[in-house]
C-alpha cells in the first residue's frame, strides 16, 4: 500500500468526493477557488513525480533525474500561488479539494503508463491555466500571468513522456 502524503495546509474532500464547482472566474472568490484548485493539483504533481522517480526502477536513470527535478518545479509553482493567495487574502482551508489525482496516479504500474499519464494530467492543467489567464487577464492581471507562466512551462514536463517512450502512446485517465 502506497502511503498518500500529507496535503496540509489543504483540507480533502471525502474520499471519492469531488471537490465543490469554482465560483465565477471574474469574481474574487472564484479567482482564489482557481488559485486553490491549481496549488492543489501542483502538490500533488510534486509528490507524484518523487513518488515516480522512487517506485519505478523500470525507467531509464536520465528520466528519473528529470523527474525530480519536474517535481521541484512543480513546487516552485506550488509556491508562487501559495504567495498569491496569500496577497489576496484567500485562505487554502476555506474550500474542499479532492486527491483523486493522487490516487489515479498511484495506481500505474510501469513507468511508460506513468510518464504518459503525467503528461496527459500535465496537458489538463496547461490548458487550463491558458483558460485562467485569459479569462483573468483584466480583472486580476497578476494571477493571470503566474497561470500562463506555469502553463508555458507545463510544455517541457508535457514533452518528456514522449521522449523517453515514443511508441509507448498516451493513456486515458478516465
Amino acid at each position: 500500500m502506497i502511503p498518500t502524503p500529507s496535503w496540509e495546509p489543504f483540507l480533502l474532500a471525502a474520499p471519492g468526493a469531488h471537490a465543490a464547482a469554482p465560483r465565477a472566474i471574474t469574481s474574487p472568490e472564484g479567482i482564489g477557488d482557481r488559485l486553490r484548485a491549481a496549488a492543489f493539483a501542483e502538490i500533488q504533481a510534486r509528490e507524484a513525480f518523487e513518488w515516480g522517480a522512487r517506485y519505478f526502477t523500470d525507467a531509464p536513470e536520465g528520466l528519473r533525474i528529470a523527474w525530480r527535478g519536474l517535481a521541484r518545479a512543480e513546487d516552485r509553482h506550488l509556491h508562487w500561488l501559495l504567495a498569491r493567495m496569500q496577497e489576496l487574502g484567500v485562505e487554502v482551508g476555506d474550500r474542499l479539494v479532492s486527491d483523486q489525482l493522487w490516487h489515479s496516479l498511484i495506481t500505474c504500474t510501469e513507468a511508460h503508463v506513468f510518464a504518459h499519464f503525467m503528461a496527459n494530467a500535465e496537458e489538463r492543467g496547461r490548458k487550463a491555466g491558458v483558460r485562467f489567464a485569459d479569462a483573468m487577464a483584466k480583472v486580476d492581471p497578476l494571477s493571470a500571468a503566474i497561470f500562463g507562466k506555469i502553463a508555458e512551462e507545463e510544455v517541457e514536463h508535457i514533452l518528456l513522456a514522449e521522449k523517453y517512450f515514443p511508441k509507448a502512446g498516451a493513456v486515458s485517465e478516465n
